[in-house]
């Protein structure tokens, strides 16, 4: 038994789509073709994979089990192809990142900034999305490489090690009042009307687990967002808010400052670069890895 590999990219496509007539076009084949394949497919391995009885096309549980496999033949297929295109390219090639919006004016955007003067040839694209979807674009082998805040967890199939840190800064406008009575205490800074990521954020469990640590209940957001961006700090400067942000963003930030907090809150974003645990580290891959450690100083990662 010897399936090609492009019976397993038509199958695994008729399980991504669910029906042969829109398999058959994402394939660029016939829907005849498309069928001759599964067929070949399925006597090759004696097993029923798709349950044809329904309008839909629907996988059986063998034949969602052999997807599972197949898609790693096909993955590890192209991670070669594309391994072997980069060092065959050098310094040029096509490097596919993905980062969340909370990492790129803090992380990517610097590392690109020291990365691409050195590799002049090489492409880079980027896509900027939530966690969960960059997850799965690079399971799916769409992305090479994701940057992100570091999280407690993430898919079996995907490895993460930290690049970089964000130190964290309490921030208010110029001229907010607290500033006078700096550093401010816990309490008063819990009063104050604040804008925080949503709960579900490693930063604002981070900011709930120095308050209940000392005792105290945590600032309740007036506004509560998805991450804080450049966006939120013109808000702060525009009012009497309080947020946190990455000291990186207050660098380039107008009418805005850090307000020392009694204690100071022992407040960090560690970040992460994702990687497939399968797949072969490219020059431009392991390039970007080396740059991001550049950037940010403040690193422990080590070496894929």
């Amino acid at each position: 038994m010897n399936p090609s590999l492009r019976d397993l990219s038509y199958f695994l496509a008729v399980v991504a789509h669910g029906h042969l007539g829109r398999a058959a076009s994402a394939c660029a084949v016939t829907q005849p073709a498309l069928s001759k394949s599964l067929k070949r497919l399925e006597d090759e391995t004696g097993l029923a994979l798709f349950d044809r009885s329904a309008r839909a096309v629907r996988p059986t549980a063998a034949g969602l089990a052999f997807a599972e496999h197949a898609r790693k033949v096909v993955e590890q297929y192209e991670d070669a192809i594309r391994h072997a295109q980069a060092l065959s390219a050098g310094d040029t090639g096509l490097l596919r990142v993905g980062s969340t919006a909370a990492t790129m004016d803090t992380a990517v955007l610097p590392a690109l900034e020291v990365l691409l003067p050195e590799r002049p040839g090489l492409r880079v694209t980027l896509t900027m999305g939530v966690a969960d979807e960059l997850h799965d674009l690079l399971e799916q082998g769409a992305l090479d490489v994701v940057v992100a805040p570091m999280e407690r967890a993430v898919p079996a199939a995907l490895r993460q090690q930290p690049v970089g840190r964000d130190d964290l800064r309490v921030v208010a406008r110029r001229g907010h009042p607290l500033l006078a009575q700096a550093p401010a205490s816990l309490e008063l800074l819990a009063a104050a009307r604040w804008i925080l990521p949503k709960r579900t954020s490693l930063l604002r469990q981070q900011l709930d687990a120095a308050y209940a640590a000392a005792a105290l209940a945590p600032p309740t957001p007036v506004l509560e967002v998805d991450f804080v961006s450049a966006g939120a700090l013109k808000l702060v400067a525009g009012g009497d808010w309080l947020t946190v942000a990455p000291a990186a963003l207050l660098e380039d930030a107008s009418g805005v400052m850090a307000l020392p907090a009694s204690p100071p809150l022992p407040l960090r974003r560690e970040v992460a670069l994702l990687a497939r645990r399968s797949a072969a580290w490219s020059p431009p891959m392991k390039a970007m890895r080396e740059a991001l450690q550049r950037a940010n100083k403040n690193t422990d990662g080590s070496p894929a």
